[in-house]
């Protein structure tokens, strides 16, 4: 309140640090996901084009441990710890990526208006997702779901770049962990785990990897409505 309060006299109005980055809780299933059991922290599902983050070397799918040193168990800490910096301060912050710790700095920038946020980032291209279904209802049956590998006109239709990999779900088990998870026909994959997602067989491949470390699911990258959101998704016995 006071620091709001110095601002509003100074300038008139409040400035808010800004680095550029979607943030969703990592919260303790999807910690068991990815073999750091017990572990809360907030993961980064999406990047502005030419945003601070992005040009710090921020990559979707790090999880954030900590910011200037204080630690952050959920993506609104995060955001708090974010929202204090003023523009022009270096934001140091504490990862983990590929099950390796880094250090990220990044520069704060000016946070938007709020309507501008609101619109959000579209897709990773600025794109829009189209209507009607995605793709081939053919494929491989991973995890209580159908899937097979994205198309052109699949990523044409989800508002995903000519070059993006991915696996389209084009059936859901109602009695899966999927299902129970809100995974549903048309969604895209775009990775589980530390793996980007081309064919059935990455996904095969992370799921053997997790059940051989004894781990009870895999964390995967959902692709929908021009949103990224990450999942745990149990591995049936």
């Amino acid at each position: 309140a006071a620091r709001v309060s110095r601002q509003l006299i100074a300038n008139g109005k409040v400035v808010r640090g800004y680095i550029g980055a979607t943030i969703q809780n990592f919260d303790e299933d999807m910690a068991a996901a990815q073999g750091m059991a017990g572990q809360k922290a907030a993961i980064v599902t999406e990047l502005i084009p030419g945003g601070p983050a992005e040009r710090a070397g921020l990559v979707i799918g790090d999880i954030v441990l900590s910011v200037n040193g204080v630690r952050v168990r959920s993506s609104s800490e995060m955001t708090r710890q974010v929202a204090k910096a003023s523009p022009g301060d270096l934001l140091r912050l504490e990862i983990i990526r590929g099950g390796k710790p880094r250090t990220i700095e990044i520069r704060s920038g000016v946070r938007p208006p709020e309507a501008q946020l609101a619109g959000g980032p579209g897709g990773p291209n600025g794109a829009t997702p189209g209507p009607g279904r995605l793709g081939p209802s053919a494929g491989q049956s991973l995890l209580g779901m159908t899937v097979a590998p994205l198309d052109d006109a699949g990523r044409r239709r989800a508002g995903l770049p000519a070059d993006a990999r991915g696996l389209l779900v084009s059936s859901v088990e109602r009695s899966s962990d999927a299902a129970e998870r809100g995974l549903q026909a048309n969604d895209v994959l775009l990775r589980a785990g530390d793996r980007v997602l081309a064919a059935p067989a990455d996904l095969a491949a992370v799921i053997d990897q997790a059940r051989k470390a004894g781990r009870p699911s895999v964390l995967v990258a959902v692709w929908r409505g021009g949103r990224t959101i990450f999942l745990p998704i149990k591995i049936a016995d």
